[in-house]
């Protein structure tokens, strides 16, 4: 039986009663301990079968500290604040146009891929909500997956009509840096990532691109590619590529 604090955590985060610096902690702690993601996952099955659970949307709010808690004080201000901080450092990782102005939809995004994202807005007036077929310029923007495929990595960006790169797994707050796909749970479960980030989205379309990898790429190589590969899928062995669209509310 684990004895970590963290399983603790992970009853307060199915609770809806976790602070935002807890939820940081247990998303760390799950990519290291096994155990752990057993109860997790466990836990998670059960909210799903429990209709008195809290719902996936308002638990993803209370996480973030973007709705208020039963039981603590709620957490506001703060945590939007860091999230704009882990946007993307706008002028420098942004990719440049393009000789070929525009983009190629990559694949589909639907519930029946076996790895996909689901993409919620944030707003401080209540719990993320599903993303429907448009988004503001300003929304943050946070993410869950479901990894059936069991691929290893991930990576999440968003590209516009004027070939601008948008990073949000990984983040890329830094120019002279160079961060790789980020580690995910490889049962078919439903994990929420734990920032909401926020772009100014320049363009009037969004493509959010989710890429499932079993290697680590970088931020640059897949800028590289994207540059070689104006369309179809990237060249990536084994990667599972999904892509989904928004119009863009200026």
């Amino acid at each position: 039986m684990s004895t970590c604090r963290e399983r603790a955590l992970i009853d307060r985060h199915f609770a809806g009663t976790i602070s935002s610096r807890d939820e940081r902690s247990i998303r760390a702690h799950l990519l290291a301990c096994d155990a752990c993601r057993v109860y997790y996952g466990r836990s998670h099955l059960l909210s799903r079968l429990d209709p008195t659970a809290v719902r996936p949307e308002e638990r993803i709010g209370r996480a973030l500290g973007l709705v208020s808690r039963p039981s603590i004080w709620p957490y506001v201000g703060p945590l939007l604040a860091a999230a704009a901080c882990v946007a993307l450092w706008a002028s420098g990782a942004m990719r440049t146009p393009s000789a070929t102005d525009g983009f190629a939809s990559r694949g589909t995004a639907t519930a029946e891929a076996p790895s996909h994202v689901l993409v919620y807005r944030a707003t401080e007036r209540g719990a993320p909500t599903r993303a429907g077929t448009s988004i503001g310029a300003h929304d943050e923007l946070a993410f869950a997956y479901e990894n059936g495929a069991a691929k290893a990595r991930l990576m999440i960006f968003g590209t516009d009509e004027h070939a601008r790169v948008y990073w949000f797994y990984p983040a890329w707050t830094q120019p002279e840096e160079n961060p790789v796909a980020v580690p995910i749970a490889t049962d078919k479960a439903r994990h929420e990532l734990p920032d909401a980030i926020g772009h100014d989205f320049g363009g009037r379309q969004l493509v959010i691109h989710s890429l499932f990898v079993d290697s680590a790429p970088s931020v640059r190589e897949v800028e590289a590619l994207l540059r070689a590969h104006p369309s179809g899928a990237l060249p990536i062995d084994g990667a599972m590529e999904t892509t989904t669209s928004f119009i863009v509310s200026q």
